[in-house]
């Protein structure tokens, strides 16, 4: 027995490098940042290499007064679950004679299945410190049994902040906001794959990321909207009129101050209320239908005074959280009785104004490289095998994105996908709502898809309203009823797959379970958990298992999705396609192909 063994090992050296985007310094929307990485840096760690940037949100101007139709402040954010990656539109990796390597359009939407299902606490806490996403927070949590809400980190945001001490008076404007530093990894093939990259022998590359348009990316707080999670809201409790007392609000009353009850972690400080100086709040009464919202009239009839409640200064009144008005507003019919009903409090800063253009400037874009330095002697080597012939074949898994647009009265869908690719894995379709908001529309969430049916008595779901603030970035159940593929002369599976009971948005067809949980393990995505199935459906087909491979290449593929329940569908839909399939980059002494 010998302890000696002989191995092809060799030692190596790995530091990190930093390369600045080569084509400016800041960038907004629709704008491309392009990062080239030098031959000179022979090899790296595809895994280890980061995009760190800087983003800042800017508001539009504000209203000096909030009693006309111009934007007044609210709290925003990026993207809670993907954060950064949700202003990447598209990537695209050419080599030095700009052969095209690999390219994902929509690839945001691409991270947000796999963020949404290969996702638990461990993972969100992680994006959430170096992606610009959120968690749920115990600081802001709800305490009366609305849904748990991802996009409500009011508390310590790293979007804005306010740095005076309560009571807060002072108006919350644009310096409000402030940069946030995000390191996020690139999720595509070449830099998702754990081989060595040979970057010297393709003469460097070049990697081009498009960034996403404005009315897609911005959010609010879930706890200031209210059409997300309304019994997230703070609650009503009482007003303070022209007697000076707190007290009920009386049919046609006025009042200019209003404590919140203790309640969904709204107490103790000023900083515990979603809302901020200047902004416009609406009230609704918990009960169903859309008349219970609380209607306001001008108060003394001045043209200046419209009666609308505009926050001029937060503070706690012993533990409850005051807001005071810029003046008295009066209620027009029914009164306010916090004792015998619940009243929630939500913003109608983006509501009342005519347009809310947020815009964001990205800085600071570096790429983060891992060098790895194998050392001459293993150059040399590599680089006479080369002159002699040989061949590097350099594997790793991508993604095509195939489109289909669908009519909200198509009760058939045949999809057809022209994929041509040798080696598929797995193919992930998702339904995304096509209809073009403006950003106002999109902040919201007014006009959206419903993710949750809202019943004739709202009272019965958990969060009262659910509509979506992230389309085009999820998928949409909207009343889908089965669907069967067809693909090599065969329907896959060989009975139609239900979604009947995932059209209620209530429950979960086990088929579909099956077949999404194989999709997503073929396409590289741990389904760790199904909690977000119904905000961001998917379709998905695994068309190899294990570490074998399909060979689509001449063969007809169609998904023919059904829409046969009573409710017709209520939104126009783009399907993207995602077809995960290993490509290879074929180099020689002479040419580099890619063979997909």
């Amino acid at each position: 027995m010998s302890y000696w063994v002989a191995s092809d090992k060799i030692p190596i050296q790995q530091k990190s490098v930093r390369i600045p985007a080569e084509n400016g310094v800041n960038y907004i929307a629709n704008q491309e940042i392009r990062i080239r990485i030098d031959p000179t840096l022979k090899f790296f760690n595809p895994t280890e290499t980061y995009l760190e940037a800087n983003v800042l949100i800017k508001p539009p101007t504000y209203s000096a007064s909030g009693i006309d139709n111009i934007a007044c402040p609210t709290r925003l954010q990026l993207d809670a679950e993907t954060g950064f990656q949700s202003l990447c539109r598209s990537v695209r990796i050419h080599d030095s004679n700009g052969v095209l390597l690999e390219e994902i359009d929509n690839y945001n939407t691409m991270v947000s299945v796999k963020y949404d299902y290969q996702t638990n606490q461990s993972l969100r806490n992680k994006r959430a410190m170096t992606e610009g996403s959120n968690i749920h927070m115990v600081e802001t949590r709800g305490t009366e049994g609305s849904g748990v809400s991802v996009a409500n980190n009011y508390f310590n945001s790293q979007y804005s902040q306010i740095t005076e001490g309560a009571p807060f008076s002072a108006s919350f404007t644009a310096n409000n906001f402030i940069k946030a530093k995000v390191c996020i990894p690139i999720h595509t093939g070449i830099f998702s794959n754990d081989k060595i990259f040979p970057n010297m022998l393709l003469g460097g590359i070049t990697l081009t990321i498009l960034l996403e348009d404005n009315n897609r990316v911005f959010r609010q707080m879930d706890s200031t909207m209210q059409m997300r999670r309304l019994t997230l809201n703070p609650v009503f409790k009482d007003a303070v009129g022209f007697a000076g007392a707190n007290a009920s609000v009386k049919p046609n009353a006025s009042f200019v101050s209003i404590r919140l009850k203790e309640e969904n972690s709204v107490a103790n400080f000023a900083s515990k209320c979603p809302f901020v100086v200047g902004e416009k709040l609406g009230f609704q009464r918990y009960i169903t239908g859309n008349a219970s919202v609380v209607a306001f009239k001008a108060f003394g009839g001045g043209a200046d005074d419209n009666g609308m409640p505009v926050i001029k200064e937060i503070d706690v009144d012993g533990t409850e959280v005051k807001i005071t008005f810029n003046t008295h507003v009066t209620v027009d019919g029914k009164g306010m009785d916090g004792t015998t009903e619940s009243i929630l409090v939500f913003s109608q800063s983006v509501a009342d104004a005519t347009n809310y253009d947020v815009t964001y400037e990205v800085s600071d874009v570096n790429l983060i490289v891992q060098e790895v330095m194998p050392g001459s002697a293993y150059e040399s080597s590599m680089m006479r095998k080369m002159k002699e012939g040989g061949v590097i074949n350099y594997d790793f898994m991508s993604v095509s994105t195939y489109k289909y647009s669908q009519l909200a009265s198509d009760r058939i869908a045949n999809i057809r996908l022209p994929i041509n690719n040798s080696r598929c894995k797995s193919i992930l379709c998702v339904p995304t709502d096509a209809t073009v908001y403006t950003g106002k529309e999109a902040l919201n969430a007014s006009l959206t898809y419903v993710i949750r049916k809202e019943p004739t008595d709202k009272r019965t779901t958990p969060n009262f309203y659910l509509r979506s603030n992230r389309s085009g970035l999820e998928g949409i159940i909207d009343e889908v009823s089965s669907y069967q593929w067809l693909y090599d002369g065969r329907l896959q599976p060989n009975r139609q797959v239900s979604l009947k009971k995932m059209a209620t948005t209530t429950s979960i067809d086990a088929q579909w379970t099956i077949e999404t949980d194989k999709a997503l393990s073929q396409a590289g995505i741990t389904g760790h958990s199904y909690d977000r199935m119904s905000s961001n459906f998917i379709i998905g087909r695994a068309l190899a298992l294990g570490d074998a491979v399909y060979d689509a290449r001449n063969k007809d593929f169609s998904l023919q999705v059904n829409y046969e329940e009573s409710t017709a569908p209520s939104k126009n839909k783009l399907w993207l396609s995602y077809v995960f399939h290993i490509r290879s980059i074929q180099i020689s002494g002479n040419s580099v192909q890619v063979v997909i």
